[in-house]
């Protein structure tokens, strides 16, 4: 029925809401550009229809976005059981011009292998098909090359924890540590680990990510999501905590001899 909301395009309809009020264009009039009602661009808005791709290039058109509403509407077709509150952080990620992570348990989804990535979902989305799975891991492994191709800059911050944890098993570890080597080796990312005995504040994962006309925001991850939060202090404070972690981390050639030294011992 057209009158159910369809949460995996919650934030794309979100999206295309924005871009008609930005430019001050009622339902009808984007409609008659598309070749439609106003009422099925509004039930595109609130979720409630699929927006069918004809009318995503249209509007991509009309809203001068420069394929960045085609690029969110393949990732929402490709991300199926992504968190909602996900998906928001991605619609953000999207936009990026430079991220700034710090994470404490796992390799972020970024910079993720295919099998790290795998186990994370099936453990995280047990419910979910092997074709879902297969989705997913797909999507995420699109990402960073996205991002990339942008010139985005990528810093991250891991404790020493993550370098040293199996996922699924030694040899998915292992070939994580070596897709991280080769990321960083060809200025990819910046990465840094954060030794065990020196930490300036343990604290859940987070993202800061610096947008267009130097907007930035942050993303604050919790057990089942994240929360995007944008107040000024928050966002300073959090900043000067992940140059705190940067300037208490091992360089960038420390990191990797670490982790070089790591992958060693797991295939010796």
């Amino acid at each position: 029925m057209s009158g159910n909301v369809k949460q995996k395009w919650v934030a794309f309809g979100k999206e295309v809401r924005r871009h008609r009020s930005e430019l001050g264009l009622s339902l009808a009039q984007v409609g008659k550009r598309l070749g439609v009602t106003g009422s099925l661009v509004g039930q595109i808005e609130r979720a409630t229809r699929i927006a069918k791709r004809p009318y995503v290039d249209k509007m991509d058109v009309l809203f001068g976005t420069k394929g960045e509403l085609v690029n969110f509407w393949v990732d929402t077709q490709r991300e199926g059981r992504v968190h909602e509150d996900f998906r928001d952080a991605l619609a953000l990620e999207r936009k990026s011009e430079q991220i700034r992570e710090y994470q404490s348990i796992l390799f972020p989804g970024l910079i993720q292998t295919p099998d790290y990535a795998r186990v994370l979902i099936k453990a995280r989305t047990p419910q979910a098909s092997e074709e879902e799975v297969e989705e997913l891991v797909t999507a995420r492994m699109a990402r960073l090359s996205d991002l990339t191709d942008r010139g985005s800059l990528l810093w991250f911050v891991v404790d020493e924890a993550v370098i040293r944890r199996p996922i699924g098993s030694e040899k998915i570890l292992a070939d994580q540590l070596k897709k991280i080597m080769d990321l960083v080796e060809d200025n990819s990312i910046r990465l840094q680990v954060l030794p065990l005995e020196n930490h300036p504040g343990l604290c859940a994962p987070f993202r800061l990510v610096s947008l267009a006309k130097g907007r930035m925001v942050l993303y604050a991850e919790h057990a089942v999501g994240g929360e995007i939060l944008e107040s000024p202090d928050l966002i300073n404070e959090t900043l000067t905590l992940f140059s705190a972690m940067q300037a208490e981390a091992l360089s960038s050639q420390a990191t990797i001899e670490l982790i070089s030294k790591m992958k060693e011992l797991l295939t010796s």
